[in-house]
């Protein structure tokens, strides 16, 4: 199978792309192309498990790939709205845990909690343009 824009030669980035990538578009709904490659997030950051004292390292249990806008994107709602970020990341957990894909339900989700952000944030915090172009799957 071709792993389109998965440059890693590593397993776990090859086994995340296989389990987490529907038609080339992450669980966040962004398309992954020569701009946009896929990337592995730590889904237990890695400050908390060096601080814990835990490795760091890439593993499928503590792993997702989203491609490296979504990737950036996350974590700019991690810094401005925790609470939102909470919500997706207990999503991201179910997923990971269950080792599947997001069901339509989910994908609807995720577009509700990064619509909200984008709501809350209007005021506050332009978003970059390359944030609001996601790409929704069935």
């Amino acid at each position: 199978m071709k792993r389109k824009y998965c440059d890693s030669k590593s397993m776990v980035m090859k086994y995340l792309y296989d389990t987490y990538m529907l038609n080339n578009v992450d669980i966040l709904n962004f398309e992954a192309s020569k701009d946009n490659k896929v990337t592995y997030h730590h889904i237990i950051k890695v400050e908390d498990l060096n601080l814990l004292g835990f490795p760091t390292k890439k593993t499928i249990e503590n792993g997702i790939v989203l491609t490296r806008i979504a990737h950036s994107y996350l974590h700019l709602i991690d810094d401005y709205a925790p609470d939102i970020f909470y919500h997706l990341n207990k999503i991201i957990l179910l997923i990971t845990k269950e080792r599947r894909l997001p069901t339509i339900e989910e994908r609807n989700l995720i577009e509700i909690f990064l619509e909200a952000f984008e709501y809350r944030m209007q005021e506050y915090y332009e978003i970059n343009p390359l944030y609001l172009k996601r790409t929704f799957v069935s």
